[in-house]
């Protein structure tokens, strides 16, 4: 292949994940973090990756064991390239607290190669080739933090091959996290997925169908006290809130001070509050869910974000 660019440089946001109901189905990007990844074309055909940033310690380089390697390999091939890339991630996107961290890394490599070597790929060929990522961290290619950090706002992510919906968020709606401050656990995603039975009871599957399309059909109206009702879940939760001490309490005094509906945010430990920013102050539910955690001796900090836009270009040369 003959690539006319050289270089491109891109970014994407962090993201929240299965919002409850939605396990491995629903994201939604936050505008609070973000990943840039500048990739080059180089001489030979090795992928070489490098991660710098704030948030870039102990991010490991490999390209089997970073979420921008499998990507770029991938897209590589499918442009038949005859030479090397060289993909320098400036790492923003905190990990290991539930915020798509992987996954931004994933979307923003993705979306910045398929431009470089102008594959012109369709928005589910670009998921699908930036979940290659999640696997490498998480084990598992699970597209619901990569299709929200690339297409921006809610999105579902279904079927196989993956096909995907991306909608609106509704006005004046807010998105608090809370993160506990526990010991940062390492393959914290493959340890969180290990505790899921392989099985569940029929009666659950049908609660979460339920309140899984009560939420798709509430972002589609834009009725954020509905999107709220659907945020329990019974095929995860019950599981990992274990794993994440004062979970009850965390959601019951958010829920008291105002959230449409609590959840943990993807494979946790933090807790994702939606709120009605317009009726509802969302500062006070981010205080209560810090006072909840305080009551069970853990020390949390908390931020109040919005919806995100998908993946953009910052630099072609």
């Amino acid at each position: 292949m003959n690539a006319v660019r050289t270089r491109a440089v891109g970014r994407a946001f962090c993201s929240t994940a299965n919002l409850g109901a939605g396990f491995d189905v629903f994201g939604l990007a936050l505008n609070r973090y973000s990943d840039t990844v500048d990739v080059r074309i180089t001489s030979g055909r090795r992928i070489r990756i490098v991660v710098r940033g704030p948030e870039g310690r102990n991010i490991p380089v490999e390209v089997g064991k970073n979420s921008a390697g499998p990507p770029a390999a991938e897209l590589a091939r499918k442009a038949q390239l005859k030479k090397g890339l060289e993909i320098i991630v400036e790492k923003r996107v905190p990990h290991g607290l539930g915020l798509g961290s992987s996954g931004a890394t994933a979307a923003a490599c993705t979306m910045v190669v398929n431009t470089l070597l102008d594959l012109q790929l369709s928005n589910d060929e670009l998921v699908q080739i930036a979940s290659l990522g999640e696997k490498a961290v998480a084990g598992t290619p699970h597209a619901d933090n990569v299709a929200a950090s690339l297409l921006g706002g809610f999105v579902i992510v279904y079927d196989r091959p993956i096909r995907t919906i991306c909608l609106k968020p509704p006005h004046g709606l807010a998105v608090v996290v809370a993160t506990p401050q526990l010991p940062v656990q390492s393959e914290k995603t493959r340890k969180a997925r290990k505790v899921i039975p392989g099985k569940i009871p029929v009666k659950d599957a049908v609660l979460n169908l339920g309140r899984a399309s009560a939420m798709a059909a509430a972002f589609a109206q834009g009725d954020i006290r509905l999107i709220g009702t659907g945020m329990k879940d019974q095929i995860a939760e019950p599981y990992r809130k274990d794993l994440i001490p004062g979970y009850d309490d965390v959601r019951r005094m958010g829920l008291e001070a105002g959230a449409a509906g609590i959840s943990i945010s993807g494979a946790g430990p933090s807790l994702v509050a939606l709120v009605d920013g317009i009726n509802r102050d969302p500062r006070l539910v981010a205080q209560a869910m810090v006072r909840a955690f305080a009551r069970n001796s853990v020390r949390s900090t908390s931020f109040v974000a919005r919806p995100a836009q998908g993946a953009s270009m910052v630099k072609k040369a």
